[in-house]
């Protein structure tokens, strides 16, 4: 199965895990992680700036990446949100067929 993680940040843990279930309950994704606070470091507007965040990692397949990405663009707080996308192979048959009753 061809699939596809999608990951962005978010100060905020609730924030990050409302739009994780918003994915999952609209069948974009089939699961999502939301790692441990991080810091980013980052020049903003002339400043430099330090931000404790969440990483949210949705899996989804390759035909819901332009829905799934419309929905963190809507739900995102940031002004300009990092979201990027990194495509592979899930490698194990059993979870291939799940992640395929999952998502649309």
């Amino acid at each position: 199965m061809k699939f596809c993680q999608v990951c962005t940040s978010l100060s905020d843990i609730d924030k990050a895990t409302e739009m994780a279930r918003e994915s999952i309950n609209h069948k974009l994704a089939f699961c999502c992680w939301i790692r441990p606070i991080h810091m980013a470091i980052y020049p903003w507007k002339g400043e430099l700036c330090e931000e404790s965040e969440y990483e949210v990692v949705f899996k989804t397949n390759n035909v819901n990446l332009e829905q799934l990405t419309a929905l963190i663009r809507g739900m995102h707080p940031y002004e300009t949100p990092y979201i990027a996308s990194f495509h592979g192979d899930i490698l194990h048959v059993g979870y291939a067929q799940w992640a395929e009753t999952i998502v649309i």
